[in-house]
C-alpha cells in the first residue's frame, strides 16, 4: 500500500514538473544551433567587432536554453517578458538620442551610422516579439530568444552600461535606463527558473514521505 501511494505522489511530481520546466528536443537544438549561426555570421558581418561580447551572449545564451531546465509556462513568463520588450524600447531610445550608436563602437575603433542601428535594433525587437508569440504558443525555440533578452539585453545590458559609466568617470549613453534593464533580467530569470531546481531530490522526498504512511 505504501509503495503505491509513494508511486502515486512521484508520478503526480514528475507530471507537476514537466508541466512548467523542459528538456530541448533534438529537433530543436539543431534549429536554435541553426540560428544562433545564421545570427552571428550575419550581426558580425554588419556591424563588425563591436558587436562580439552581444555574440558571445548569445552563444552563452543557447547554452542555457540547453541545459537548464526553464519553464515552459506562458501565464508565469510572458507578462514579465513583454515588461523586458518595453525596457528594451526605452533602453533603445535613450540610446539612440543620447548618441550611443557613435560613442561605443569608437572603442573598438569603429563607427555606425544611425540608420544601421536603428534597423539592427528593430529587427532584434521584431524577434522579441515573434519570440513572445512563441511563448503564448509554447513553442521551444521561442525560449531561446526570451534568454537572450533576459541574460544579455537584461542583465548583460544593463550590467555593461552602469561599468562604462564608472570607468570613464561620466555619462555613457544609456545610463538612465540601464537599471531598469538589469532589474527586469534579474526578474525575467527568476521566473522562468523558478521552481525547476533539483526536481529529482523534490521527488525523492515525497516519495520518502509517503513511505512512512501506514
Amino acid at each position: 500500500m505504501s509503495v503505491e501511494v509513494a508511486s502515486s505522489g512521484s508520478k503526480q511530481e514528475s507530471s507537476a514538473t514537466h508541466g512548467r520546466a523542459n528538456s530541448v528536443s533534438l529537433r530543436n537544438r539543431i534549429a536554435g544551433a541553426v540560428f544562433v549561426s545564421i545570427v552571428l555570421a550575419a550581426q558580425t558581418r554588419w556591424m563588425g567587432p563591436p558587436i562580439i561580447l552581444l555574440s558571445g551572449g548569445l552563444v552563452v545564451s543557447y547554452g542555457v536554453w540547453v541545459a537548464a531546465r526553464w519553464r515552459n509556462d506562458a501565464a508565469a513568463v510572458l507578462p514579465i517578458y513583454l515588461l523586458a520588450i518595453a525596457v528594451q524600447c526605452l533602453h533603445f531610445t535613450e540610446e539612440y538620442l543620447t548618441g550611443f550608436q557613435h560613442q561605443f563602437p569608437r572603442l573598438f575603433g569603429n563607427d555606425w551610422s544611425d540608420a544601421r542601428f536603428v534597423t539592427f535594433n528593430m529587427l532584434w525587437l521584431a524577434a522579441f516579439v515573434l519570440a513572445g508569440l512563441g511563448v503564448y504558443r509554447r513553442i521551444q525555440l521561442a525560449y531561446l530568444i526570451v534568454l537572450f533578452l533576459a541574460i544579455i539585453g537584461g542583465v548583460g545590458n544593463g550590467t555593461s552600461h552602469l561599468v562604462l559609466s564608472a570607468t570613464y568617470r561620466r555619462y555613457f549613453p544609456g545610463l538612465i535606463t540601464a537599471p531598469f534593464c538589469l532589474l527586469v533580467g534579474i526578474l525575467l530569470l527568476t521566473r522562468l527558473f523558478a521552481g525547476t531546481l533539483a526536481p529529482q531530490e523534490r521527488r525523492n522526498e515525497r516519495a520518502t514521505t509517503h513511505t512512512l504512511v501506514p
